[in-house]
C-alpha cells in the first residue's frame, strides 16, 4: 500500500473499515474525472482543427469515460459532435438532425469530412479569385504611367 493510501486508512479498526475508505477515494476521484471529462466534451469545438482531429478528440474523451465506467450513448456522442460545429456546417448538421433514422457516427464522420472537403475547394476558389482580382493589370489604364 502507497504511504499516500496508508495516510487515509490510519485509524481503521477492521479491514472492512479500511476497504470502505479506500472504496470512497477512489469512488469520489472517478466521479471527479468523469465530471471533467464530460466538461471537456460539452466545450469541444472544432476551432481550427480538421474534422477527423475534432472527431478524435471527441472519441478519445468517450473513451475515458467509458473506461471509468462512464457511457456515453450513441445520441449523446452524435450531438456533442453536431453542438461543436461552427456555422458553415449548418447545412450537414441540419441534414444530418432532421433524419428519422440515427445516422452511426461512422456515417457521420463521412458526411462531415465530405464538407469539410467541399469547404476546402471553395476557399482555394476563393483564394484564386481574390488573387485574381488584385493583380494589377498591364492593360489597366490607371497603372500606366505617361
Amino acid at each position: 500500500m502507497s504511504k499516500d493510501m496508508l495516510t487515509r486508512v490510519i485509524g481503521c479498526k477492521s479491514s472492512f473499515q479500511i476497504w470502505d475508505k479506500i472504496h470512497a477515494y477512489f469512488h469520489a476521484h472517478t466521479n471527479a474525472k468523469a465530471r471533467q471529462f464530460r466538461s471537456d466534451l460539452r466545450s469541444t469545438n472544432l476551432d481550427n482543427r480538421s474534422i477527423s482531429d475534432y472527431l478524435l478528440q471527441i472519441q478519445s474523451l468517450v473513451d475515458a469515460l467509458t473506461a471509468i465506467g462512464d457511457s456515453v450513448s450513441s445520441k449523446e456522442h452524435l450531438d456533442i459532435v453536431l453542438e461543436g460545429l461552427p456555422e458553415e456546417y449548418e447545412s450537414t448538421v441540419s441534414l444530418i438532425s432532421i433524419r428519422f433514422d440515427e445516422l452511426s457516427i461512422e456515417e457521420v464522420e463521412t458526411l462531415l469530412l465530405a464538407h469539410e472537403s467541399c469547404l476546402e475547394r471553395f476557399k482555394k476558389k476563393n483564394l484564386i479569385s481574390v488573387n485574381i482580382l488584385e493583380t494589377p493589370s498591364s492593360s489597366n489604364p490607371s497603372t500606366l504611367q505617361p
